[in-house]
């Protein structure tokens, strides 16, 4: 009688790597939801300092300031194309006496209630110390030259439409906005890990009733 070729069964193999690959599956679900929930408190921080930060400048009665570092917004075309209406200047105290001709500083003269932004075009170095500035846009100086004490200080960076969101988040509506968007993910993330914990119960569930109990 010919003998029968052998079957082999590869169902026992392949249990295994299933299990294995939704160990895996389900790892790789859980640090991104970690990540995620990281990122969330994260943005919820950075939104939070934001508004701590603009509620103490206003609350001194001047310029929001991180890190020594001062925030303007434009309000005026006067040194377009270098920077626009509506660009956030990020302003740093500076001694006056290291200022250079070509840098642009931001100055407040006494009496005056706004600050100006303009390019420094010549330094007369007797006493007292001032800087003839003219913004880029203008074909000529500005009338009056800046006295050393009225330099508030030099911009080191200038950010694009930042200024928008900064004018925004001044306002009372802004500020409500930036108040209720941290609440919101929060909410979020609790939200994710009950959809989250009631998809692993139901899978629990699911396995437990595919079992077959012995008689």
């Amino acid at each position: 009688m010919e003998k029968q070729p052998e079957v082999k069964d590869d169902l026992t193999a392949e249990v295994p790597r299933r299990y294995h690959k939704n160990k895996r599956k389900h790892a790789i679900h859980k640090i991104m939801n970690i990540i995620g929930n990281i990122l969330i408190g994260v943005l919820a921080a950075a939104i939070l300092l934001f508004l701590a930060i603009i509620v103490k400048g206003m609350a001194s009665n001047g310029q929001p300031e991180i890190f020594g570092h001062q925030l303007y917004i434009v309000r005026s075309n006067s040194m377009s194309p270098t920077f626009e209406t509506g660009s956030l200047n990020i302003v740093k105290r500076i001694d006056p006496e290291f200022i250079r001709v070509d840098d642009i500083i931001t100055y407040q003269r006494n009496g005056e209630g706004i600050s100006t932004t303009h390019r420094v075009v010549e330094i007369q170095q007797e006493e007292p110390l001032q800087f003839i500035t003219r913004g880029d846009t203008n074909n000529t100086n500005d009338p009056l030259p800046v006295e050393a004490n009225a330099v508030i200080g030099k911009v080191v960076i200038s950010i694009p439409y930042a200024g928008f969101v900064l004018g925004f988040a001044k306002s009372k509506k802004g500020m409500s906005v930036l108040l209720i968007i941290p609440g919101i993910l929060l909410i979020i993330s609790q939200v994710k890990q009950l959809l989250r914990y009631s998809k692993e119960k139901k899978q629990i569930s699911e396995k437990s009733n595919s079992v077959i109990k012995p008689n």
